[in-house]
């Protein structure tokens, strides 16, 4: 794939996904799936929600019309992002069970996950057994991680597409045909369609992707960064997840504290640090962009890193790391500031 076939299969799909979310924002209001205002939000009006339906719609189209013989066990992410994606879009109509939502994200992410256990790649990196818990905790967590993070105009959406197209990147220059190839034509259609999503999402939200679209796109997300691991080499695979440190981050620190806090971990609240920094008087568009920059410079570095040896490799990993905590830091030092002000 030539770098005018990856502009061109972009733009292929960004701009009809554009297109069709103004008739697809009409269909949800007229239907009444909207999100409205509540305490933990971050909106003041009835918003639509469902737009990441134009992102699993793109991935269908992909998935049935699309090159993917290279990529082991592709059928069985195909089968867990359709179970995934209707039980969240059953949940942005009408509110579902949470114990049978979790239940579905982890299942469909563990069946993903043993249907790989006859890859070869497990022969080189030790037994299947000790691998397949991290694999399921990333699928099933990820799944979950984008979806928390989508608590501000643009912001789950933005960072997906700085990591898919980073990822596409990160793919062609390790091997541009077979897998890579497959696995770059993917990561650019989901990118082109959270694109088209994002023309609705910013400057302000005429839209929102709904936990259709967030956690469909966190649960591809994080199965397409084993698949590379699988084909193309752990360093590839960790690069890639590399590219979503910021959301991990920001869940898994946010969540323990609750959990120390003694706070109920799943109740809805505005406590992230994205959150925070709305909280402290920085806007939507501030807060998506800066998070969006630190997202471009973490993938130019990755990208460089996978050509270097591993000692250097993990230095990049950690320097990436330690750029998101600061700017957490920098988002939990102006919230107390300005409480401590408004006292």
């Amino acid at each position: 794939m030539t770098p005018l076939d990856s502009i061109l299969l972009f733009g292929a799909v960004a701009i009809p996904a554009w297109l069709a979310g103004f008739p697809l924002r009409g269909w949800l209001a007229r239907r009444g799936i909207l999100d409205l205002p509540k305490a933990y939000s971050s909106h003041d009006r009835p918003v639509p929600r469902g737009g990441g339906l134009l992102v699993v719609v793109a991935f269908f189209g992909w998935f049935f019309f699309g090159s993917h013989e290279d990529l082991p066990a592709i059928g069985w992410v195909g089968l867990g992002t359709l179970a995934v994606a209707a039980i969240s879009f059953r949940d942005d109509i009408q509110h579902q069970s949470r114990r049978l939502r979790f239940a579905i994200y982890t299942v469909a992410a563990a069946i993903f996950v043993f249907a790989l256990r006859h890859h070869p790649a497990f022969g080189a990196w030790g037994p299947f057994w000790l691998f397949a818990p991290w694999l399921w905790l990333w699928v099933a967590g990820y799944a979950n991680a984008l979806n928390f993070i989508d608590g501000i105009d643009g912001l789950a959406g933005s960072q997906a597409v700085g990591a898919l197209l980073f990822g596409a990147v990160i793919c062609l220059f390790a091997e541009p045909t077979g897998a890579a190839g497959e696995l770059a034509a993917l990561q650019l259609v989901l990118a082109g369609a959270m694109a088209g999503f994002l023309g609705h999402n910013l400057p302000r939200a005429r839209l929102f992707l709904g936990d259709v679209g967030s956690i469909a796109t966190g649960f591809l997300l994080a199965a397409v960064a084993v698949l590379a691991a699988l084909t193309l080499g752990w360093q590839v695979g960790l690069a890639m997840a590399a590219l979503h440190l910021g959301p991990v981050l920001d869940t898994g620190i946010t969540l323990l504290r609750r959990m120390i806090q003694g706070q109920p971990v799943y109740e809805r609240h505005r406590e992230f640090f994205f959150h925070r920094a709305i909280r402290s008087g920085r806007s939507h568009l501030s807060v998506t962009l800066t998070e969006a920059a630190i997202q471009a410079g973490g993938g130019g570095l990755l990208l460089v890193a996978c050509q270097q040896p591993v000692p250097t490799f993990f230095l990049a990993i950690g320097g990436l790391a330690a750029v998101w905590l600061i700017f957490f830091g920098w988002c939990e030092w102006r919230f107390r500031r300005s409480r401590v002000a408004g006292k």
